[in-house]
């Protein structure tokens, strides 16, 4: 059959874009995915920075309960006084602590420890035991401590005994 080349051509259109039922089954299964996905990295990050737990057993603590309100009670009728100062040494951080009695006078010969902790983290917690320089006066230095706000911890013990406690919110300048 012959080609009438004179005829006008007329362009081929494209068929309209029609949504198919696979098709809006695969968009909602890849949205839930992608959200499901970014959930599960999102606990994950959260889960392993801060694990929201203070004690590891809540009901151990509270079988100590009555016993540290009554080393409370003792420690408040001692009647000692704490001064406690944290400075910066270049990256480290200097602690030092006086312990005075109710008549002022130095309270000598025990085992005392802090704990620096960090308020996100307990990989950044740090322990310290601290020696006395001068009578009635301890202190130890942290390494590499990072400024920022922090809980100073320190505990007192004579013997087995723990004689004094006490916990502060500190800010330490970088």
């Amino acid at each position: 059959m012959p080609v009438d080349l004179t005829a006008p051509v007329r362009p081929r259109t494209a068929e309209p874009f029609r949504l198919s039922g696979r098709m809006v089954l695969a968009t909602l299964i890849g949205f839930f995915l992608v959200v499901a996905g970014m959930n599960a990295v999102m606990m994950t990050i959260a889960i392993s920075t801060m694990p929201g737990v203070d004690v590891k057993s809540a009901y151990e603590t509270s079988q100590h309960y009555n016993g540290e309100i009554a080393r409370m009670q003792e420690q408040a009728a001692r009647g000692w006084t704490a001064e406690a100062g944290l400075r910066r040494s270049g990256a480290d951080a200097i602690l030092t602590l006086s312990l005075r009695d109710r008549a002022g006078a130095p309270v000598t010969g025990l085992s005392v420890t802090a704990r620096l902790e960090h308020p996100a983290t307990r990989r950044e917690d740090r322990d310290a035991a601290l020696s006395e320089a001068v009578a009635g006066t301890y202190g130890t230095r942290f390494l590499a401590v990072h400024g920022g706000g922090w809980t100073l911890a320190i505990s007192a013990r004579r013997g087995s005994e723990t004689v004094f406690v006490s916990r502060s919110r500190i800010v330490l300048e970088d």
